[in-house]
């Protein structure tokens, strides 16, 4: 059996995924499914349906000795995973199957299957809640280390299994009066995998799979969090179950205290986290009016891993705020709503009481691969976007020497694990922990730092230059 590395922290962690339904199912945009050439299929099915949604919980748990630990890391079955990774890095599959084989069956994240949720130590306080968003290729369990590390260290994570073609694989059902489907295979979606029909509209957005995919995402962070809420504070209505149906302890999640205060922090102060097209759906989510008919969202901060911008419309995204708003000594917090219509809105359900509104928007880190910052164009509009959400100062953090896939698993994944690829991790949680808890002022006189110099080293195959960040490995750029 192979383990991911262990992480550093003052709870040992557990790990349950949970699936929701949405009845009844829906088709999310315009884009269908390519028919196969030969095929007796007549008509093109949604590429985009909203079945039911996953995530996978990484949290504080209770252990004891007979706890075991050790959560597979391969999505299951193994053999789907073999056909998402092979669709994804466009290779065959045989030339996959004996690395996907042997790691599927050994490779283990370093934490406890379904254990009870920890109850926090002292009263009245409760682990704060961060939703994760994965990139392109990504799954729920691809950034186990980065998650796990939050986890250690007393928060809640929902990593969401987006199932909109950008992950490798995973098997919705459907759900019909309270049953499920057999699971059906959803793989990587490719542009040569798709097709809009002549009829549908002229899709402006500069990168249209993408732009249909960020409004399914949308749906499902939603989801994730409305779902969740609704179980941890035992409303019968909520409906969640475990992907595999084995059992876990229900009541660790919902028992509240003597005061009645629930384990996990739900009602305020979330913060959202996604890496590259999940930091872009942090940024679509945050810039766009909410979705109706679900619960608000209150975000309190957001953590940004090497954000990939292309997908969204330019100039832009630019910030909706959160709403504050007293009337007699009574706050309203944590609806994001678009900034013109908000005071007018708020004002028509009140029945003319005076409101005095306030709009901020939650605080904002952006962690940069190096790899990101040298995309210069890209790094450009970064800083535009980042000015527009924190005026008075953003942080752009960028560690040297690192590249997009640092903040994942696969560097430091066995036998291709590289050296320098745990320090680099372990400065990325450092900094994303220390600027939940308020700490990253201090902390970032604890770690290595250097100031923005770049170096021409070589000239690439299309005749630009080649460009490097001077400074040692895992030093820290902060902009």
């Amino acid at each position: 059996m192979f383990f991911l590395p262990s992480f550093p922290g003052r709870f040992p962690v557990g790990v349950t995924t949970f699936i929701t339904p949405v009845r009844p199912s829906r088709a999310i945009g315009s884009v269908k499914l390519r028919i196969p050439p030969n095929s007796k299929q007549e008509r093109h099915e949604n590429a985009l349906l909203l079945e039911e949604v996953a995530f996978t919980a990484y949290y504080p748990a209770e252990v004891d000795a007979l706890s075991k630990k050790g959560v597979p890391w391969f999505i299951r079955p193994i053999r789907e995973s073999l056909h998402g990774f092979a669709a994804f890095l466009g290779v065959s599959k045989w030339l996959l199957w004996p690395v996907v084989y042997l790691f599927g069956a050994l490779l283990k994240i370093p934490a406890y299957p379904n254990a009870p949720l920890r109850k926090p130590e002292s009263p009245l306080y409760q682990w704060p809640l961060v939703i994760f968003s994965h990139g392109l290729g990504g799954s729920r369990t691809a950034y186990s280390q980065f998650c796990s590390r939050l986890a250690a260290s007393g928060k809640v994570v929902l990593a969401i299994e987006h199932r909109d073609g950008t992950g490798t694989v995973c098997m919705p059902h459907s759900w019909n009066q309270g049953r499920q489907s057999e699971p059906r295979t959803l793989l990587y979606l490719r542009e040569s995998d798709i097709h809009w029909d002549d009829n549908d509209a002229i899709d402006i957005h500069p990168l249209p799979l993408r732009g249909q995919q960020l409004a399914f995402r949308h749906h499902e962070v939603y989801i994730t969090y409305s779902a969740f809420r609704r179980f941890v504070h035992a409303d019968p209505a909520a409906h969640l179950e475990t992907i595999d149906g084995t059992s876990y302890n229900v009541e660790s999640w919902i028992t509240p205290d003597a005061s009645g205060t629930t384990r996990v922090r739900c009602d305020d102060r979330v913060t959202l986290a996604g890496h590259s097209f999940g930091g872009c759906t942090v940024l679509s989510l945050l810039s766009t009016k909410p979705l109706g008919g679900y619960s608000p969202i209150p975000i309190d901060r957001v953590v940004i891993l090497d954000p990939w911008l292309e997908p969204l419309p330019s100039p832009g995204p630019v910030p909706i705020g959160k709403v504050s708003i007293s009337s007699k000594g009574t706050v309203v917090d944590g609806s994001f709503l678009s900034s013109p219509e908000t005071t007018a809105a708020l004002s028509s359900q009140t029945d003319g009481i005076e409101l005095d509104a306030k709009v901020s928007h939650p605080r904002m880190l952006i962690i940069n691969s190096e790899t990101f910052t040298l995309w210069k164009d890209h790094y450009e509009r970064l800083k535009e976007i980042v000015a527009g959400w924190e005026p008075e100062g953003g942080k752009i953090m960028t560690i040297v020497g690192s590249v997009h896939v640092s903040f994942s698993d696969f560097p430091i994944l066995p036998v291709v694990r590289k050296k320098t690829a745990r320090p680099i991790m372990e400065t990325i949680s450092k900094l994303a922990l220390s600027f939940l808890d308020d700490t990253l002022e201090e902390v970032l006189k604890t770690v290595p730092t250097t100031g923005m110099e770049i170096k021409i080293i070589g000239v690439k195959k299309d005749g630009r230059p080649k460009r490097k960040l001077l400074g040692n490995v895992g030093d820290v750029i902060s902009q």
